[in-house]
């Protein structure tokens, strides 16, 4: 059998055959971008996402400090939350009286967020067991601000310096009260629409039912399902990594002013 290579049978292998080298090209060219696209994206464990259904922000620094303050040794302990590789905090704010509302809560919130922000009637519906229960241990080894000022004055804030959802079911604490932040309401607060405040929205919402009129408590809640809390999820989070555990740390001192920083 001949198989000598020329430059004629090359020539006619192109002519007959080339689409099969531009197919070749084209699917190591689309490997190519997916392997480095996969590489370069942010993994579940590297992002923490808050999902606020209660007042539009208008101060987005929070996520800055509290990046800074991850990045500071004297703030951020890595024996109890992990090794910092977070990469992005993401806040997403949502109208609670929205039409898509629900269906925002269900897919943005319980899937995809690792805190959520929500009204009281949310949580009495009886879905609060569906949450993070605030335990002892969850509040005081983590949660609670060593950093920042409490009620008396001193520094560290203790379990009675904030409020709390406790589940008329099985009396366990399922939400940190937030409508009462100095930061989150009332004068020189950086969020700017308070819910409680009706009168302001009675041509936007002249048609709301009176039982679908607008929260006015709203509490702090930590999904169970995110990577980013360490062995209080439902397995899915490694122990080491607890960071999100540590941003609604920096999220109580930041907003409780003036009992925070």
């Amino acid at each position: 059998m001949d198989n000598k290579i020329t430059k004629k049978r090359i020539n006619d292998h192109l002519e007959y055959d080339w689409y099969k080298y531009l197919i070749i090209i084209i699917a190591c060219i689309v490997l190519v971008v997916f392997v480095f696209s996969q590489i370069n994206s942010t993994r579940d464990y590297e992002d923490v996402q808050f999902f606020v259904s209660c007042y539009k922000s208008s101060n987005d620094s929070f996520a800055a400090s509290a990046k800074s303050d991850m990045n500071n040794a004297d703030k951020y302990s890595e024996k109890t939350y992990g090794e910092n590789v977070l990469l992005e905090i993401n806040m997403e704010y949502q109208d609670p009286l929205g039409s898509e509302y629900g269906t925002l809560l269900q897919t943005h919130g319980m899937i995809t967020s690792d805190v959520l922000i929500v009204g009281k009637s949310l949580l009495e519906q009886g879905g609060a067991t569906a949450y993070v229960e605030l335990t002892d241990e969850l509040l005081n080894d983590y949660l609670l601000p060593k950093d920042a000022r409490g009620k008396d004055g001193n520094v560290g804030f203790k379990q009675d310096d904030l409020e709390y959802y406790v589940s008329e079911h099985n009396g366990k604490r399922y939400g940190i009260k937030v409508s009462d932040f100095h930061r989150m309401t009332g004068t020189g607060a950086y969020f700017t629409m308070d819910w409680r405040d009706i009168s302001s929205y009675n041509e936007k919402y002249k048609d709301l039912e009176a039982e679908q009129q607008p929260d006015d408590e709203f509490y702090l809640i930590i999904n169970p399902s995110s990577v980013n809390i360490g062995k209080f999820g439902k397995g899915k989070s490694k122990d080491g990594n607890a960071q999100a555990l540590y941003l609604v740390n920096r999220f109580i001192a930041y907003y409780c002013y003036p009992y925070g920083f």
